[in-house]
């Protein structure tokens, strides 16, 4: 699933994670940030303290959660699903943004949020099948799914995707 700033993702990505899940999924979501300087962690905490250290890795962890933060992000999309998989697996993977990675990848379908006409045509133009569908939050557009009024044709699209889906191989043995 991938689109601009303020497209849908993110409500398009809870919906199928939710919808899949209520199936009896294992599901793994990820999420990329397109701001450069993004961390989860801040100077002066004790975590960053241990990065700068010089730790390859820290965890945190409470009674909620764990968290893993690595010294350096890791560069290529199976790399990270990889691992990823290794510590929780899954399923089903759904990725939130990472289109560059994904956007002209055949073996990973795609659902496509646009916030105008113009960004059908050129994501349309830009991008391999499989496409899963192609939605917006804009009333106003009426050629593409609506968020989220007509989210039952997303889900259906994924449900008949993940019957015929291919397994992709992310392990270092491909």
């Amino acid at each position: 699933m991938f689109g601009y700033k303020d497209s849908g993702k993110t409500t398009v990505t809870t919906h199928i994670i939710t919808h899949l899940v209520k199936q009896g999924r294992r599901v793994l979501s990820a999420k990329h940030v397109g701001e450069p300087e993004f961390s989860l962690d801040s100077p002066g905490t004790d975590s960053f303290r241990h990065l700068e250290a010089g730790a390859e890795a820290t965890f945190l962890h409470s009674k909620a959660s764990t968290t893993l933060l690595l010294r350096q992000p890791i560069a290529d999309l199976r790399q990270l699903l990889q691992y990823s998989i290794s510590v929780v697996p899954a399923e089903v993977v759904v990725l939130e943004g990472f289109r560059v990675w994904t956007q002209k990848d055949p073996h990973i379908a795609k659902i496509i949020c646009i916030r105008t006409i113009e960004e059908i045509a050129e994501f349309q133009t830009e991008t391999v099948s499989p496409i899963l569908g192609q939605c917006t939050l804009d009333p106003n557009i009426t050629s593409v799914i609506h968020i989220p009024d007509e989210f039952p044709f997303l889900l259906e699209a994924v449900d008949k995707w993940l019957l015929k889906a291919p397994s992709i191989p992310i392990g270092e043995n491909e």
